[in-house]
């Protein structure tokens, strides 16, 4: 009888990642992500985050495809305004980022920065998502911070 192993040839293992952890930001390992960062902030005040996701996809899956959900996600937020967008490769692979704002009730105007990259692993795709959040009235200090943090992926 045949046995398969995680990982193999026919099940890589999933790509490791590194991100630049400035000062003044926080590992967040309860939250049971690959990576995630947030700001330390005051007590009340909204900590901003940057999160890595990483999903597996079979061969025949396109940045395209992922675009699409990430777009779909973002647009019907209330009163969604995207402030930016690009894509291109990121670290030699397919990538994407999109930038934007909308109204959270609870929050305020939240701002975040989507950058996705899909890492071809044979059999596999593995899109690996990360997402920079923060309130509106911390863009001016803290967004270029999410957006070094982005910058600074690393993937083996």
């Amino acid at each position: 009888m045949a046995v398969l192993r995680f990982p193999s040839d026919q099940f890589p293992r999933y790509p490791e990642l590194s991100l630049a952890q400035p000062e003044g930001w926080l590992p967040l390992p309860d939250v049971g992500l690959p990576l995630a960062l947030i700001k330390d902030v005051p007590p009340g005040e909204f900590r901003a985050n940057v999160i890595a996701v990483i999903s597996r996809f079979g061969a025949g899956y396109r940045i395209e495809q992922a675009i699409s959900e990430v777009v779909t996600r973002l647009e019907p937020m209330p009163e969604y305004s995207e402030v930016d967008r690009d894509s291109g490769d990121i670290l030699g692979y397919p990538g994407f980022r999109i930038e934007g704002a909308y109204r959270d009730e609870r929050a305020g105007t939240l701002v975040q920065a989507v950058r996705l990259v899909l890492v071809d692993r044979g059999p596999v795709r593995d899109l690996v998502q990360l997402t920079g959040s923060c309130a509106g009235c911390q863009v001016e200090h803290v967004l270029s911070s999410i957006r070094e943090i982005q910058d600074s992926l690393t993937i083996s």
